[in-house]
């Protein structure tokens, strides 16, 4: 986003949030607040054994649901594809059960309906479900570009007792990408760069204090979270750490802006499978985070404690963490440059693709030092 051209303010969040234990099984009360006709896009993983339950669930009821199956990326087609099968039910709510793709999938066909929208997501692994936006890719899985609503959804409804036995990967990465919040903001405010609240408006203090409690309460609850849901524990630990990863964070990056971790993430996203390996969005984010504070030049005690936490969660702090080979400088001199076109540009200094690129080998060799 652009610079902020006047002192105006702005802060969004969805109309409601709700997060606890079974809480799905309600799904049949919290969509009879919008109307009766469902329309549901539910991930290839759960879509089995919810759509089942979700059946019987409406079966008796006064309202009726059209259950729809997501897989692959989400893209400009598959989201016009979707908008087509929902259209002739008039559904009167839009529900997205899934990853982060699935409920950005059911976020941009609500838009197009003009109808409300109602996001579950099934991992603690984004910041997706909060937010009045979109991610879009390609086919092959690169970067294409961000859609944005004129409103945050309308329910955000999470279910802990799913979210808990999810595999831990999904929890530790959601970890990673909540933990470049603050860090972004921080950033954004240097340089008075807008938020992604309609045109773009200044922070709010709320945003900034969001983004704050984001960092600190993954750096001081992580460790004992990850060790709880381990064991399928649902800890306030645990608790805690969802919200985190999943609210404040979302709340946190609509009301202050992303940096250069997400636009790091944008970058490695042009790197194919081969080079990469099929690594999750927070642990690109992660590892951008680290170097954007190299970047920066933020002290020392400031990277120790990220770097040991990242250890600690299992966090990539090298590229070789990611599947990625050091000595492969053309991928990443190619990361570096399509990164720069992307959030590097609210950095309150000057940065090109060598820059970048140098950042990227520093923060790798710094993160040897932690093996």
């Amino acid at each position: 986003m652009a610079r902020v051209i006047n002192g105006t303010r702005a802060f969004a969040a969805p109309s409601r949030y709700i997060q606890g234990r079974n809480e799905l099984d309600h799904l049949l009360e919290y969509t009879g607040i919008y109307g009766k006709n469902v329309f549901a896009i539910i991930d290839y993983f759960f879509y089995d054994q919810l759509s089942a339950k979700f059946q019987a669930m409406y079966q008796n009821g006064e309202g009726d649901i059209k259950i729809e199956r997501f897989e692959g990326q989400i893209t400009a087609e598959k989201i016009a594809r979707t908008t087509e099968l929902a259209s002739p039910f008039a559904p009167d709510v839009i529900v997205g059960i899934g990853g982060g793709k699935t409920v950005d999938t059911a976020k941009a066909v609500a838009d197009d309906l003009h109808r409300p929208v109602i996001v579950v997501p099934t991992t603690a692994s984004t910041d997706a479900p909060a937010s009045s936006l979109s991610v879009i890719y390609t086919e092959e899985g690169v970067h294409n570009g961000t859609r944005h609503y004129h409103k945050n959804p309308d329910l955000v409804l999470l279910d802990t007792e799913i979210l808990v036995h999810a595999p831990i990967r999904y929890l530790v990465a959601g970890m990673g990408d909540a933990l470049a919040t603050y860090v972004e903001a921080r950033a954004n405010m240097a340089s008075d760069s807008a938020n992604y609240i309609g045109r773009g408006y200044r922070r709010t203090l709320a945003g900034m204090a969001v983004a704050k409690a984001c960092q600190e309460t993954i750096l001081s609850k992580g460790y004992q979270a990850k060790l709880a849901a381990e064991q399928g524990l649902c800890t306030p630990d645990v608790e805690d750490v969802i919200e985190a990863n999943t609210l404040l964070s979302g709340l946190g990056f609509q009301n202050t802006g992303c940096a250069g971790a997400h636009a790091l993430n944008a970058g490695f996203s042009n790197l194919s499978g081969q080079e990469c390996g099929r690594m999750l969005h927070g642990e690109f984010v992660a590892f951008g985070t680290l170097v954007q504070l190299i970047l920066e030049q933020r002290p020392e005690e400031e990277f120790d404690r990220m770097f040991r936490f990242f250890k600690q969660v299992g966090l990539p702090t090298t590229l070789a963490g990611l599947g990625i080979d050091r000595n492969n400088h053309e991928a990443l001199y190619k990361v570096a440059e399509a990164s720069i076109k992307s959030y590097w540009t609210v950095e309150p200094f000057f940065l090109d693709a060598q820059t970048v690129f140098d950042g990227i080998l520093a923060t790798d060799r710094k993160g040897q030092c932690y093996e």
